[in-house]
């Protein structure tokens, strides 16, 4: 007999649910579909969201923040995916308001979409996300001479005990 004549009726509903969680969401978990141009504008403009330029400091693409992430996460697989699985929800949301990518977002879309990602927790993957790439975008950024004088510090912010501000302690 056919082989899907033996499928009950508990694992039709399984697979039925599946094949329906695959096609609302499936593209999110696509390896291919971002292009890695893309994808730099696409976090460069989202870290330019958690730190945007002041008139004291610049702002995070500025200083190549998005550029250490990417070098970061080139060494770690599930981060790669993870930035690309975020970078495309950033710009589906950027499509749900009429916009072509995440980087054509105002600023005030963009801290909209990024207040969302951070709502949604780490059970989500755009939360993260969102919670990985604030920590080491905070990371980079403060490990960069340039980002001292936006918050006053003359010499780097943990001069004695921590002097490889680049690298956390051990």
């Amino acid at each position: 007999m056919f082989a899907f004549m033996s499928l009950s009726r508990r694992r039709f509903v399984l697979l039925t649910a599946l094949v329906g969680l695959w096609a609302r969401f499936g593209r999110l978990f696509a390896s291919d579909s971002v292009k890695e141009d893309s994808q730099v504008e696409g976090l460069g403009a989202w870290v330019d969201t958690l730190f945007p330029a002041d008139g004291a400091s610049p702002s995070g693409s500025a200083l190549g923040v998005e550029s250490q992430i990417l070098e970061k996460a080139a060494s770690i697989p599930q981060y790669q995916q993870l930035l690309s699985i975020g970078v495309r929800w950033a710009n589906a949301q950027a499509l749900a308001r009429g916009v072509a990518s995440f980087a054509a977002l105002d600023v005030e879309a963009r801290e909209a979409v990024v207040a969302e990602a951070e709502a949604m927790g780490l059970q989500a993957p755009p939360g993260l996300f969102f919670y990985h790439t604030l920590k080491d975008a905070r990371q980079f950024y403060y490990g960069h001479q340039a980002s001292w004088d936006g918050v006053g510090f003359p010499h780097a912010p943990q001069p004695i005990g921590f002097t490889d501000y680049m690298e956390a302690p051990k």
